[in-house]
């Protein structure tokens, strides 16, 4: 399936530089002119080379799309960072504290499961 945008290279025509066509259409509706591939970004109506079907972008709105990546993959490694820190540090203080209780409630509950499996199994 071929994702490429087409547009009217006629500068006379209402259509060119303002709408865009699915890859499908080979001609303009309004002029009649054949469309040619132009670059899939909002806004951008460079030309592409037809013999390249897997690129949709020009190489400069790609290498835009490519640098945003970047940029929210880096702000969420931070964001993950300050996170861990806000939340990792008062759960060790809590597990410090209250620690050896909550271990010592489990193992109170584990050993009366295990007796009453073993009664049951008995009867």
């Amino acid at each position: 399936m071929d994702l490429r945008k087409k547009a009217c290279p006629n500068e006379f025509c209402k259509t060119h530089r303002k709408k865009k066509f699915n890859s499908k259409v080979n001609y303009c509706p309004e002029c009649g002119e054949k469309l040619i591939y132009v670059c899939k970004a909002h806004g951008c109506f460079k030309p592409l080379d037809e013999a390249e079907p897997e690129h949709s972008y020009c190489r400069e709105c790609r290498t835009k799309r490519e640098d945003r990546k970047e940029k929210v993959i880096d702000v969420a490694k931070k964001g993950a960072e300050t996170a861990s820190v806000f939340v990792i540090a008062p759960a060790i203080k809590v597990i410090q504290e209250k620690g050896p209780k909550i271990a010592e409630q489990v193992a109170e509950k584990a050993v009366d499961i295990a007796a009453e499996a073993i009664k049951k199994k008995k009867l």
